[in-house]
């Protein structure tokens, strides 16, 4: 790692690590805390940590689904272990697992980063969609709740969001200006090879034969996500009167919280769940308890599981250059 890459994670472990005192430091009954986090059942535990890896196993199935319409073939076992691995990065190194994962398969099966990297993109949209669709699904099943979380948030500083637009657009003008220039510099060939190669890799959605497949492993990785959530809540006597929709709820909440760029969303996980919680009308002493028990449950997954993938990464990439 660089000195660049170094800060970077450094600020970002920092902002991790002051949103999760914050939230420890707001709840006012710390014993409360423990011994809502003492009173959870194993057995939801157990049922979390398979189930949030049967999401990776399906992400990397899908995966493989996606890279057929671009003639590439990659071994079924390998794209999940480069799923998992990707996690597992994520957890040290926020935004660092997309282009691991492709890495680690164009090690071990010899497609082409930008390919690969195109259909992460195309996920990417998919999933987005769903979480989009998912959110307009929890704030109307639970608007009050919603309405409670919007109190006192800020708005956002709009004339900064024009100027950073209007400076994109300045940019992108003048490189259609000078594109006749620009095209004769040396490395500009490279970088219109890697962009048609993400465009088809973004292609390959429209082009892919087992849609019905693929859809059906999107449904089942967004249940799962749900379900390693809900057998925690159901796992807890104080939150074991939680609705669907309530949980639905918590589960975009934190889906949201993982998006602040924190290693493992330590910290901002935390509060976004406590935040959810609160916003139903449960302690905040419970709510953290619960995002803690969650939190601690799919890293221990991730780090286990990415951990025993990059073993069997390195292993095959070490079998392959013998041959």
């Amino acid at each position: 790692m660089n000195a660049k890459q170094i800060a970077t994670y450094v600020v970002s472990l920092g902002i991790g690590v002051v949103l999760f005192y914050l939230a420890f430091s707001i709840v006012d009954d710390k014993e409360a805390l423990w011994e809502n986090m003492r009173s959870v059942r194993w057995e939801g535990i157990a049922a979390s940590f398979v189930m949030g890896y049967l999401a990776i196993v399906s992400r990397g199935l899908r995966w493989g689904i996606l890279l057929e319409p671009l003639g590439r073939k990659a071994g079924k076992a390998r794209s999940v272990h480069a799923v998992a691995f990707a996690y597992f990065a994520n957890t040290f190194v926020p935004r660092s697992g997309e282009l691991a994962r492709c890495a680690a398969l164009n090690q071990t099966d010899d497609i082409p980063v930008d390919e690969l990297f195109g259909t992460v993109i195309s996920e990417r949209v998919i999933d987005f969609v769903f979480l989009i669709v998912l959110t307009g699904v929890a704030i109307l099943g639970n608007l009050p709740a919603f309405l409670e979380l919007l109190e006192g948030a800020e708005l956002p500083d709009f004339s900064k969001l024009v100027a950073i637009c209007a400076a994109g657009l300045t940019a992108l003008g003048l490189i259609l200006w000078n594109r006749n220039r620009l095209l004769k510099l040396p490395f500009a060939q490279r970088i219109l090879d890697f962009l048609k190669g993400v465009w088809d890799g973004l292609n390959s959605i429209r082009n892919m034969n087992r849609k019905g497949q693929f859809l059906a492993h999107t449904i089942f990785i967004w249940l799962m996500y749900f379900f390693m959530a809900w057998v925690i809540f159901k796992s807890f006597d104080a939150v074991n009167d939680i609705t669907v929709m309530q949980a639905l709820f918590i589960m975009v909440a934190g889906g949201f919280g993982m998006v602040i760029p924190a290693p493992g969303g330590v910290g901002a996980y935390q509060w976004a769940v406590m935040s959810g919680f609160m916003a139903l009308g449960y302690t905040k002493a419970l709510g953290l308890a619960v995002a803690n028990i969650i939190w601690f449950t799919q890293t221990s997954m991730i780090i286990t599981m990415g951990g025993i993938a990059y073993i069997y990464l390195l292993w095959y990439r070490l079998k392959k250059d013998r041959r």
